[in-house]
């Protein structure tokens, strides 16, 4: 009390007497001090509390990734460059793609090996082999290059039943319901004709006492072997004369004789030719390619949403996202719900465009380079393409090389639209393939066989850990290890064990080496090659391991798989019967 009275007394007596308003306004303070600090410390106590259950409940920075966030649509030209460049004090993308000390545009030793096909001496013809009352009738499966896959495996399922086999029919019914027939995409004359020492092949089924003959329906298993064939089919064309095996999609093993192996490579590499205006709109395409520079990569994107939605992938798009895509996949009653961290990090997930343009830049590809992008609608659109563009501006595609008038004929047709997109791809310097699906597959397998030209498959289980933290590296630590981690997905010589993988991809009972001209190191004329070099031990099994992907499809397919040696000819055909049409999924959107 004595205390309070002697601040008073100071207050009055001293430096403040000659001002009558501070005297008032610091006697006001101090009565109201005891009742200010515990409001004060209230106060202050609260936003304490608040900011600590932010910083708690809040995700941590790291949960947060920029690389699988769709790019901002306002962000463009330079300011989306800035954009790309994560830490402006290290990862730096630069223009260029830099002086690797290596070709950009070729494969290594690929001068030393050529594709072989030429059928060995006891490789029985057909006028010899085919029973004159046995017609095949194959009903293909998917878009157009799964389709393409049952074609060439149906003429050697006829050759190894020893039927005739009539032109396949092409799936109408399916997800891209394209009406067109067989000789409406592919050259059904030179089908087979070219064929024709092989496999006797006719139009359409003969009639049957004057009635149209309606073949016998039934399925066979995935991956069926040669004894499969002869132990499942060969009783009911003996009974029937003419059965269809519909669903006819990867349906003949992997393993076979190589000198069936080889009748595959040349139905597909030579006997499997587009028709006259397919073929002469793709060459055009090319043509205009070349009128604007000298190389250019061919990019089979695979970003559609359909694509998406299939995989189980997320990208960052929040609930518009997982609504729009979740949509989608409901479609496919089979499908079991999807772990996308699991998918992605087990490399299961398209590249986004961004992270495709970082990993071209990263191998060497500067930003001149043009690049012909094979692709359907992409996932929301010009959003998503920005980042691409910027890192490569010379963007283009069949839309933007011809007009719509001259892609009127094919517009309406999709198996005509990507046969459009096979030839341009195929005709590349670099083919790069965003997934593992049909298009890849064949087109990597093609490439092989003809001179192993380069073919880039992202190693996304390595690169998606680079992506996730690119922002932890300097761009030359990042480049080094895209580099690294591509090293044997490049489509060169050698790079895939002989057996391994899916055989249109790695065709190796198809590929000779030039082992003499490889000594010397000079590579020799392709038609003064000796002719023992074409031909290799006819009677050996192809044999090896599966690659990852490879096992995970097998084990999938396992359910269908029996014994087949324990089959007998004694079997009641009527109960050779599978499982009633089911959607393969796993290779539905994989065209």
């Amino acid at each position: 009390m004595k205390r309070k009275k002697r601040e008073r007394h100071s207050l009055v007596g001293g430096n403040h007497a000659a001002d009558p308003l501070a005297t008032v306004f610091h006697l006001f303070l101090l009565r109201r001090r005891h009742r200010l600090l515990p409001l004060l410390s209230a106060s202050f106590g609260c936003l304490l509390f608040v900011l600590a259950a932010v910083s708690v409940f809040s995700p941590p920075p790291a949960a947060t990734n920029d690389l699988l966030r769709h790019p901002s649509p306002v962000n463009t030209g330079a300011t989306l460059v800035a954009h790309l460049k994560v830490d402006q004090n290290s990862f730096q993308i630069p223009d260029s793609g830099g002086n690797l000390g290596r070709h950009l545009w070729s494969s290594r030793e690929s001068e030393f090996y050529f594709g072989c096909s030429n059928a060995s001496h006891k490789f029985l013809t057909a006028h010899v082999k085919t029973h004159p009352n046995r017609y095949l009738v194959i009903a293909t499966s998917g878009g157009l290059n799964q389709q393409r896959t049952g074609i060439t495996d149906a003429v050697v399922a006829a050759y190894i039943l020893n039927a005739t086999l009539v032109i396949p029919k092409l799936d109408q019914n399916s997800y891209w319901k394209d009406k067109s027939n067989f000789d409406e995409i592919f050259d059904v004359g030179w089908f087979i004709s070219s064929l024709s020492k092989d496999v006797k092949i006719i139009k359409e089924l003969p009639s049957k006492g004057g009635k149209v003959w309606t073949p016998y329906h039934m399925r066979v298993p995935r991956k069926c072997n040669k004894k499969c064939y002869e132990n499942r089919v060969l009783p009911v064309l003996n009974k029937k004369h003419a059965v269809q095996l519909s669903k006819f999609d990867y349906r003949l093993s992997n393993r076979l004789e190589t000198d069936l192996q080889k009748l595959r490579c040349r139905v597909n590499y030579h006997s499997l030719r587009f028709t006259d205006p397919i073929h002469e709109m793709g060459q055009l395409l090319v043509e205009r390619m070349r009128m604007k520079t000298k190389h250019f990569i061919a990019l089979h994107l695979r970003f559609e949403p359909d694509m998406l939605a299939f995989s189980g992938c997320y990208y960052g798009g929040g609930d518009k996202e997982r609504k729009e895509l979740g949509a989608i996949r409901k479609r496919w009653k089979t499908l079991h719900a999807s772990n996308p961290e699991k998918v992605r990090r087990h490399g299961r997930c398209p590249l986004t465009p961004e992270e495709v343009g970082l990993m071209l830049r990263a191998m060497g590809f500067g930003s001149d380079v043009h690049i012909y992008v094979a692709s359907g609608e992409v996932y929301r659109g010009e959003e998503t393409l920005a980042p691409l563009k910027a890192l490569f501006p010379n963007f283009l595609s069949k839309e933007t090389l011809a007009t719509k008038e001259e892609l009127a004929p094919f517009s309406a047709y999709s198996s005509r639209m990507a046969a459009l997109d096979y030839i341009v791809c195929d005709e590349s310097d670099v083919f790069v393939t965003n997934n593992n699906g049909n298009m890849a597959r064949m087109l990597a397998g093609r490439r092989r066989y003809f001179g192993h030209k380069p073919t880039i498959r992202p190693n996304a289980k390595k690169l998606y850990q680079f992506f996730l933290n690119r922002s932890n590296m300097t761009w030359e630590e990042f480049a080094s290890k895209v580099r690294a981690s591509q090293i044997g997905f490049m489509g060169e010589p050698n790079e895939v064990k002989p057996g391994r993988g899916e055989f249109h991809e790695n065709p190796s009972s198809c590929i000779c080496e030039d082992s003499e001209a490889k000594a010397r190191g000079s590579p020799t004329l392709r038609n003064q090659i000796p002719e023992q070099l074409k031909s290799e031990e006819n009677n050996k099994m192809d044999t090896g391991d599966a690659t990852d992907e490879q096992s995970t499809e097998d084990e999938h397919d396992s359910s269908d798989m029996v014994d087949y040696s324990e089959i007998t000819d004694g079997t009641n055909i009527n109960t050779i019967q599978l499982k009633s049409d089911q959607p393969e999924v796993e290779e539905f959107f994989s065209d």
